[in-house]
């Protein structure tokens, strides 16, 4: 079978990025460089240049970034065969977000020069990205649309939960927590004494615990 008639059956097949990585050109796979990251460590680190493409072949992923107003966002949940890096790739400008490891993951990182030439040779393969960038528009636009409709408590929970999954909730304050969710410090304290009572969260000595992550995941997926 030609290139061209392969890439053409390809095409009457739903496409997955799996399907297409096992039917990259040699020249390419060869020049693959696999990676294995722990539960919980970064996979990418916030405000840096990235020249590759990361493909996740095993476990699972999350995207947060910092919105105008300080919160943390929470944008993407990645799974195996699923890609990440390609913004920066097609924008120098653009800066890393921050993607952390939510199991044991395993990934294939792809230069970008790489991944110019495999577009040049596989219609298949620049169409999948540009479908991926296209979800990844739609969804972001969506999370920020429903991040500005919860309440304020909703909002705390959110943020919480974002330091949480990153790391860094021993540092958050409650002046940054208010200026994360917009709220002021007296509406702030009365949904922190609601969200303590129902037992989600626990406030002492200055610093945020959660009480229970399963808990206040299985929340967050109700107003999501």
């Amino acid at each position: 079978m030609t290139k061209a008639q392969d890439q053409k059956e390809m095409v009457g097949e739903e496409m997955n990025l799996e399907m297409i990585i096992n039917k990259a050109p040699d020249e390419i796979k060869k020049e693959f460089i696999y990676r294995k990251y722990l539960k919980g460590s970064f996979i990418i680190h916030p405000f840096e240049d990235n020249d590759y493409l990361y493909i996740l072949i095993k476990g699972s992923a999350e995207v947060f970034r910092q919105s105008s107003n300080g919160s943390m966002i929470s944008l993407y949940k990645y799974h195996s065969y699923s890609c990440f890096g390609e913004v920066e790739i097609f924008n120098k400008d653009i800066k890393t977000l921050s993607v952390t490891a939510k199991t044991n993951c395993e990934t294939i990182a792809i230069h970008k020069t790489l991944v110019y030439k495999w577009m040049q040779q596989d219609f298949n393969f620049t169409s999948y990205l540009i479908e991926h960038l296209a979800a990844k528009l739609i969804t972001s636009s969506d999370t920020v649309a429903k991040l500005s409709l919860l309440t304020v408590k909703d909002r705390i929970l959110y943020s919480i939960h974002a330091h949480y999954k990153i790391g860094d909730l021993k540092t958050l304050t409650k002046h940054a927590l208010s200026s994360e969710v917009c709220a002021p410090i007296r509406s702030l304290n009365r949904s922190i004494s609601q969200c303590i009572n129902e037992n989600y969260i626990d406030f002492k000595e200055k610093r945020f615990k959660v009480v229970s992550i399963v808990k206040l995941e299985n929340y967050l997926e109700k107003i999501f």
